[in-house]
Parts: structure tokens; C-alpha cells; sequence
């Protein structure tokens, strides 16, 4: 996956975060019915497509990493100490 994917994937969850939260904030602010939920949808769909562009690859880098380590790839051999030669249980 390159950089590009990583920033689609992150504008698009942040379009539906930002969508989802603003209208909850839209309602509150503007309570007319309809006219402060769109508005605040717009408005958050716009931030959260901005957040999501540039948060997007650093989550989604973090979380392979994270699932690399649990699979055990890419880790470092175990040091063995002096005479122990790595094969007999401790």
C-alpha cells in the first residue's frame, strides 16, 4: 500500500468521523431542525477530511507495525547469553 492509498483511506474516515460530529455540534449550536445538522456536517466533513488526510498514514503505519510485532516479524534475534546456545528451555 503507498502513501497515496494511506491518505485516501484516512480523508475518507475522516469525511465520516467529521460528518458524524459535526452535525451532533451543528444540532446543539444551531437548534433549527435539519438547517444545524447539515451545516454542521459540512463543516465537520471538511475538518475531518483534513485531519484524516494528514493522521491517516501515520494510523495506519502505526497499526502494521503494531500487527508486525504481534506476527513476530522483523524482530531482532534474541541475544543468548554466555554458553547457553538458544535450543534448551530455561
Amino acid at each position: 500500500m503507498d502513501e497515496g492509498d494511506k491518505e485516501q483511506i484516512g480523508k475518507t474516515a475522516g469525511i465520516g468521523a467529521g460528518m458524524m460530529g459535526g452535525a451532533r455540534v451543528g444540532q446543539a449550536v444551531i437548534p433549527i431542525p435539519v438547517v444545524g445538522s447539515f451545516a454542521g456536517a459540512v463543516l465537520g466533513g471538511f475538518v475531518g477530511s483534513e485531519v484524516g488526510k494528514r493522521v491517516g498514514k501515520a494510523l495506519i503505519n502505526g497499526a502494521t507495525a503494531f500487527v508486525d510485532t504481534l506476527k513476530g516479524g522483523d524482530q531482532p534475534a534474541a541475544k543468548s547469553t554466555a554458553g547457553d546456545d538458544g535450543d534448551s528451555p530455561a
